[in-house]
């Protein structure tokens, strides 16, 4: 019994890729593009830092807790059918936060486009894993993690574009207009697949946990700085979160049918991988994000020149990814890629700290290099390291992971880095303002300066002062970037060259803890079996 029937009478599977890759080009976009957008966001709509932050973190959230629910729903329904209604669901959204009149309204659109985000890679990830085997699937996760580079990479300048030409709505209708071709081309690819046979009832119950536990955590951190870090609606909030997240384990050991095959992160190598985009987000994500707020605020830099000057960050996640695969070829070890990765977040950040408030565009060209190549390697292996490794049924059960812990790092690791943008900055700006202003002014020009609105300051106010405090807080977030990096490159280099080991296999549902899957190829992607790949091109 294989997991799927694809028909090859019909089918063209380039179409196919095409399509998917289209996809995973669009998707990234409507991440790194939003960061340069939001200043003039801010303008349009309001200038509320907890307001703005759930644009990008809305979308993370969503796209973090349905992940995991999209893989094992991959697996229930077919990954086909499943990718169409991600594309529909993404491109009704991106309509909506295009019009959106106010900014609660393009929150709700952007945390719609994060669900249909989570359906789109899950199903493309576990429907090439299906499709292709042999070299053809190591070609095609290749173009997979390039595709997802090339998205990051170009969101910004697209951004820009788009914002010198239509406002920031035209960075929305983009993502419409390519994810309803993107859609196209997977309908007319001709590519069926059918529902696992065997993987029973979707786990609901699990489900809700996990979301609501990440929800509850996210929301805790983005909205700390509203709140109060110490206040019992942060602390009430994350303690409730990270109950929640207990109940959600205990329903995976126990349940007969889980999202989550625990048993799975009992593989140093697997947590391994997984750790590499949690590095990703520390070190690329948070600066790729807010980065652009300190080019606009102390640099004064328009959006086009923003988005010019972005691209010495993102074109190397274009280029990495094939040199990732070109290494992995030659027989460079997996752990010397992928650790040294996050070693070029830790030189990033650091040379980072040198920019000061002059503008000295030459000055950002070593680390954003360093920041985009880093980022590019793990993009390059980790998606087809974790999925060929693991049996076809569980395809979309990993793929589903990889996008949670992506995701989900990175909607935690932005908010926290944006909290505490907030507060760093926040408290040089309140030191170089007059006593004289009274507290609700002193909040507004605070607002206007995090967010990147320093041209609507108090003309009265001194603006050279207030750029200043701005780079003075961003400092010290800096160092810590490259603190965390350093001990996640340590952690990774670790795991991965720790050999898998086999245990027997524990009873689905039972308390013992399951067998760890052999989780250490030498190809990035493993093929079918024979049996398997035989009926499939049937």
């Amino acid at each position: 019994m294989t997991v799927t029937d694809v028909s090859r009478t019909t089918a063209r599977p380039k179409v196919l890729l095409a399509g998917i890759l289209l996809a995973v080009v669009v998707v990234p976009t409507g991440v790194s593009g939003t960061g340069v957008a939001l200043p003039h966001i801010a303008a349009d709509l309001s200038s509320s830092p907890a307001m703005l932050q759930w644009v990008v973190n809305g979308f993370n959230l969503t796209f973090a807790v349905f992940s995991l629910v999209a893989g094992s729903v991959a697996d229930h329904l077919g990954r086909r059918r499943g990718l169409i209604v991600g594309a529909l669901l993404f491109f009704g959204s991106a309509v909506l936060s295009a019009l959106a009149p106010t900014l609660l309204i393009l929150d709700i659109g952007r945390a719609l486009a994060g669900i249909g985000a989570a359906i789109i890679f899950a199903c493309s990830g576990a429907l090439l894993a299906i499709t292709f085997d042999g070299a053809a699937a190591a070609r095609a996760f290749a173009l997979f993690g390039t595709a997802a580079g090339v998205g990051l990479g170009l969101g910004p300048t697209i951004s820009s574009t788009a914002i010198s030409l239509v406002g920031w709505p035209g960075i929305f209708w983009f993502n419409a207009a390519a994810i309803a071709a993107s859609g196209l081309l997977v309908v007319l690819s001709g590519v069926h697949d059918t529902p696992a046979h065997d993987a029973g009832k979707l786990d609901y119950r699990g489900a809700i946990a996990f979301a609501v536990s990440l929800t509850l955590v996210i929301a805790a951190v983005v909205q700390a700085d509203s709140w109060g870090w110490g206040s019992a609606a942060t602390l009430g909030t994350l303690a409730a979160g990270i109950a929640l997240f207990a109940v959600f384990i205990r329903i995976q050991w126990t349940g007969d049918h889980p999202l989550l095959d625990i048993g799975l992160l009992r593989s140093p190598r697997l947590v391994g991988l997984l750790l590499v985009p949690v590095a990703g987000a520390v070190g690329f994500v948070t600066l790729l994000t807010y980065y652009p707020t300190f080019l606009n605020t102390v640099w004064q830099l328009s959006a086009g020149e923003t988005g010019l000057v972005m691209l010495l960050m993102t074109v190397p996640v274009i280029l990495a990814p094939l040199v990732a695969g070109a290494l992995h070829t030659r027989g460079v070890p997996v752990w010397i890629i992928l650790g040294g990765s996050a070693l070029f977040f830790v030189a990033g950040a650091a040379l980072l700290t040198t920019a000061g408030t002059d503008r000295d565009i030459l000055a950002l060209v070593v680390p954003f290099l360093l920041l985009g190549t880093g980022f590019g390697l793990g993009v390059g292996l980790v998606d087809g390291q974790a999925i060929g490794s693991v049996p076809p049924e569980r395809s979309g059960m990993v793929s589903g992971l990889v996008s949670t812990v992506r995701l989900g790092s990175e909607a935690l690791v932005v908010a926290a880095f944006a909290s505490a943008l907030t507060t760093g900055v926040g408290a040089q700006v309140r030191s170089q303002l007059p006593d004289s202003l009274d507290p609700a002014a002193r909040d507004t020009v605070v607002d206007q300066v995090v967010t990147g609105e320093i041209g609507s300051v108090d003309p009265s106010l001194n603006a050279e002062l207030l750029r200043n405090s701005f780079s003075d807080g961003l400092i010290p977030l800096l160092w810590a970037l490259a603190v965390i990096s350093l001990v996640l490159a340590v952690a990774i280099t670790v795991l991965l060259r720790r050999p898998a080991a086999t245990a027997p296999s524990a009873p689905q549902g039972s308390a013992d803890v399951p067998a760890e899957p052999n989780l250490d190829p030498v190809e990035p992607i493993a093929p079918l079996p024979a049996a398997s790949t035989e009926e499939i091109r049937r």
